[in-house]
């Protein structure tokens, strides 16, 4: 007798990871990898953080290695409710700021609070993979919100939000793929559509600080606090394997999150949330960014140089004025697969823009200037340019 097994609706809606298939790809002895996400390995702290670790278990050994609030580390939360204050124009106690392994977590634990199956969401169009992923379990009828140097369609929002939209999620700093920034004006735009209107704004900032110039424009969070989720990283800024994130809640929202993170994970880890908390009282932190963003700055010339060497006129790209990505297009009504497809043949991976978009995209590619070396850039610069110009001469 065969017995039928099945998934929850949860596992069997939840997409495919193309990202993390290309790390695996990326890993491979010989390759050069402009795909992936992953910061710049020499920009990493690495003797403060030892510092760190060192003075955490000196001081309280059994402390870090021992269970804590499930909200997480109060002296972290306070550091952050007061650079909230200080840096990102709102005021907010620590008992609403929630830490969690990562960001992801946040998104899931959203998901988890506001969507059941067949809800309307909206999401940024191209928008970031890894959260569209994670609301993915929970089945939403995503709508797309087009988005380019303007900001998001407002029309396409508006149109959303009117749908019974739950959530919007947005990352309006420097955004993961298109490196786009939204205006002032598309702020103020967005703030007025969601405002008041039962529609949560998930504002994922987790490239907020590595604007080369310094932020870019006001929190969404700033504008309207009783309908924005702020979630943030030290991943992009600290360490991505300590899988340190946050998400400040409204003051109305406290107690579901705090039972829904505990339910999810108990808590996040401890030992990791004190030695970030003694990193950052251990040096000027403002500095310490500033500090990444001259290096990222460094490395995006270096890398914008390389395109302008090597790549055909027949592509285009932005220039970024923070984060980690460039966006390329080849021609319209073309398929950028066929790129990712010639260039991994030259051993160099990138990223299909195709996978962020819940509609369109097909003539897109992300290009990640952070992690390869100046030297893997000059090289897979030149894979990249030779495979675009066989392709699109």
């Amino acid at each position: 007798m065969r017995v039928e097994r099945r998934f929850s609706r949860s596992a069997e809606s939840t997409m495919d990871s193309f990202i993390m298939g290309l790390v695996e790809v990326a890993a491979q002895p010989g390759m050069i990898s402009f795909a992936t996400g992953l910061p710049d390995n020499s920009l990493f702290d690495t003797q403060a953080m030892v510092r760190a670790m060192e003075e955490v278990m000196s001081d309280d050994p059994c402390g870090a290695l021992q269970y804590d609030t499930p909200t997480g580390y109060i002296p972290l939360r306070k550091r952050i409710a007061e650079r909230c204050g200080r840096i990102l124009g709102f005021k907010v106690g620590y008992e609403d700021v929630l830490m969690t392994s990562g960001s992801q977590v946040c998104f899931d634990l959203i998901g988890k609070m506001f969507l059941d199956h067949g809800d309307v969401m909206a999401v940024e169009n191209p928008g970031y993979l890894g959260a569209i992923q994670s609301y993915s379990a929970y089945s939403p009828d995503f709508r797309g919100v087009d988005i380019d140097v303007n900001g998001p369609d407002i029309g396409q929002l508006s149109s959303a939000v009117a749908d019974g939209a739950r959530l919007f999620y947005s990352i309006p700093n420097h955004q993961n793929p298109s490196g786009v920034s939204y205006p002032d004006d598309a702020r103020k735009a967005v703030a007025e559509v969601i405002g008041g209107s039962g529609c949560i704004l998930v504002e994922d900032d987790a490239y907020g600080e590595l604007g080369y110039n310094g932020r870019v424009g006001r929190t969404m969070k700033s504008m309207i606090p009783d309908d924005t989720i702020l979630t943030g990283s030290f991943s992009k800024t600290i360490s991505p394997g300590m899988r340190v994130g946050w998400m400040v809640v409204p003051e109305w929202m406290r107690a579901k999150a705090g039972r829904s993170l505990e339910a999810c994970c108990l808590q996040s880890n401890t030992f990791c949330q004190r030695v970030i908390d003694r990193f950052m009282a251990d040096m000027d932190y403002d500095t310490y960014l500033d500090g990444l963003r001259r290096g990222y700055a460094r490395k995006k010339k270096v890398f914008m140089d390389a395109m302008e060497d090597n790549l055909p006129d027949t592509v285009s790209w932005n220039d970024p004025e923070g984060g980690m990505f460039v966006w390329l297009r080849t021609p319209e009504g073309t398929d950028a697969m066929r790129l990712y497809e010639r260039a991994l043949e030259g051993r160099l991976v990138v990223m299909p823009g195709h996978p962020f978009h819940v509609r369109g995209g097909a003539n897109t590619i992300r290009l990640n200037f952070a992690t390869p070396s100046d030297e893997q850039i000059a090289d897979g610069m030149k894979v990249l340019g030779g495979a675009c110009r066989d392709l699109y001469s």
